[in-house]
């Protein structure tokens, strides 16, 4: 089981790996380009994205990552049906954000980007379904070609806009160009492993599809809420200034979690297949799980304290401040990536989604409570430590519900 989990992993990895260093790259080069407070500006604005792409998804990848590889149903049927539905999701939220947005946020600048960031989740959706179809099926090659394909694309027309003078408004651009083009290549590599995806929608299928993804799209969005709520909190309550401190430092965070991310999905289908007949296979997963990914989370946590303050210090001197949430923020690295493969145990099974979901809403509480009065006083050094605290209570109580709860009645 440990050779297939790594067989597939291995181009995720690879796919991943390319994405994140490009991205670091990039990182560097908006950071250093736009300056701090445009910078901040930006990183907001990819907030409010992830958040309408959250909302969007609802939970649909993991639904059909779960029944193609269950053989519940066929993907072509799956997939129709997922565009459908995440469309009507999509726009009813899309206009939702739009129109708070608007209405809401008496900065003219800061209002139009944000705009602008929620409509880049329009092509995201159909890439995300497309996607989701290739993991399911363990075809991990063209889900890893599809994200090499996505970071070329956007960083190469954003590099471009940005240089030509665009600002924050080109490397949006850029996002939302990448996306697009993300979109046409997995339709291209689907055309070629005739991966039908163009069957006639069922309804019946929508109503199921909507009810089961339901948990997993409450709980993605509590997530997102959970990740970059204290972002969104920094730019309305201390500015684009420290908002694009805290930024840089967060995105290098943000840049490694493909590391237990990529474990996860690719664990996610086959823990689905596992837990109805070899519940001794997914304890062993679980074990091996922790001690991996801790011994992991150590040694990127050392090479965050000591190399990335050099990083800074040489190429981003204007983002001096940031080192000191570097080395923050690196104190939860080992416990995010202990948490990111261990909850599969649980998402992978229907009969524990409810349960997840109220865990996740204790660290939220403590997150959303935290951020709210002390970031007013504290800034971004307050987000940081905010950040560490929640992982550590949110991974704490993870395990303890699975060995008392999951494990417990073997």
């Amino acid at each position: 089981m440990e050779k297939v989990i790594l067989k597939k992993s291995a181009w995720l990895y690879g796919g991943q790996v390319f994405a994140k260093v490009t991205s670091f790259l990039y990182t560097l080069f908006l950071a250093r380009s736009l300056g701090v407070g445009d910078f901040g500006l930006y990183v907001a604005a990819l907030s409010y994205f992830s958040l309408v792409s959250s909302l969007a998804d609802f939970g649909i990848t993991r639904f059909i990552t779960r029944e193609v590889s269950l053989g519940r149903e066929r993907v072509g049927k799956l997939l129709s049906a997922a565009i459908v539905l995440r469309l009507i999701i999509l726009l009813v939220f899309v206009f939702a954000f739009l129109g708070g947005i608007y209405f809401l946020d008496p900065d003219l600048t800061r209002r139009n980007l944000f705009l602008l960031a929620v409509l880049v989740a329009l092509p995201q959706s159909i890439s995300l379904t497309l996607d989701a179809a290739f993991i399911a099926s363990l075809k991990t090659k063209y889900s890893a070609l599809g994200i090499a394909s996505l970071s070329i694309f956007t960083v190469l027309i954003g590099i471009i806009l940005v240089t030509l003078g665009f600002g924050p408004q080109g490397a949006v651009l850029g996002l939302l160009a990448g996306q697009a083009l993300y979109v046409l290549s997995l339709i291209v590599l689907a055309f070629k492993e005739r991966l039908n995806w163009l069957e006639a929608f069922d309804f019946q299928l929508i109503k199921r599809m909507l009810a089961g993804s339901l948990p997993y799209g409450f709980l993605g969005i509590l997530g997102l809420i959970y990740f970059k709520v204290d972002t969104l909190f920094l730019s309305y309550l201390r500015g684009n200034f420290e908002t694009g401190i805290y930024g840089v430092a967060y995105r290098f965070l943000e840049a490694i979690v493909f590391i237990p991310t990529t474990l996860a999905v690719t664990l996610f289908p086959i823990l689905a297949k596992l837990q109805e007949i070899d519940k001794a296979q997914i304890k062993k997963i679980y074990y091996k799980s922790i001690k991996v990914m801790a011994v992991f989370g150590v040694i990127v946590a050392v090479g965050y304290v000591f190399i990335l303050p050099l990083i800074i210090s040489l190429f981003l001197p204007q983002y001096l401040k940031a080192v000191v949430v570097v080395q923050i923020l690196a104190l939860s690295i080992p416990f995010m990536f202990v948490h990111v493969p261990v909850s599969q145990i649980l998402l992978s099974s229907e009969k524990f989604l409810r349960q997840v979901i109220f865990i996740s809403f204790v660290p939220l509480i403590f997150n959303i409570t935290a951020n709210l009065i002390f970031i007013p006083q504290y800034g971004f050094m307050a987000a940081a430590w905010i950040t560490v605290i929640s992982d550590v209570i949110s991974l704490s109580v993870l395990i303890f519900y699975i060995q008392k709860y999951y494990f417990g009645h073997d």
